[in-house]
């Protein structure tokens, strides 16, 4: 499951307890949190996890993958379900060829969104990555 949800991402800038992610190739800048500063320097590509807590989960049909906001910490997740984890209740959205992680809530169980589910994923504040 984790080897799903890792990703490229590219670090544009950093401080202690948070960072600045670019997913190559589309103008987002993701403000993420992670454990603790990280060894790169800004343009370097980082391997890692996108970890998110969701609030609510929506089944989608129509519609495009996207995150919004463009720009800060990601509110609300469109994308293809391509894993789940049912003994941890988490699913793996792509999104823009970039994996996320999400932690459904109690109310959702990932045993009944299947692979390939189209879903919208409204997230709490938080979103974490971790380095590989």
């Amino acid at each position: 499951m984790i080897d799903q949800a890792t990703t490229r991402v590219v670090l544009i800038e950093q401080s202690d307890d948070h960072a600045v992610f670019a997913i190559p190739g589309t103008n987002y800048r993701l403000h993420l949190t992670t454990p603790k500063p990280l060894d790169d320097s800004p343009g370097d590509r980082v391997h890692g996890a996108i970890r998110c807590n969701v609030w609510k989960v929506d089944t989608v049909s129509p519609g495009g993958a996207y995150i919004e906001p463009v720009y800060g910490r990601p509110r609300r997740v469109q994308g293809r379900v391509v894993a789940n984890d049912p003994s941890a209740n988490t699913i793996v959205v792509e999104v823009c060829r970039c994996p996320i992680l999400a932690v459904l809530p109690d109310r959702w169980r990932a045993a009944d969104i299947p692979t390939g589910a189209r879903v919208g994923l409204d997230i709490h504040e938080g979103a974490a990555f971790t380095p590989a």
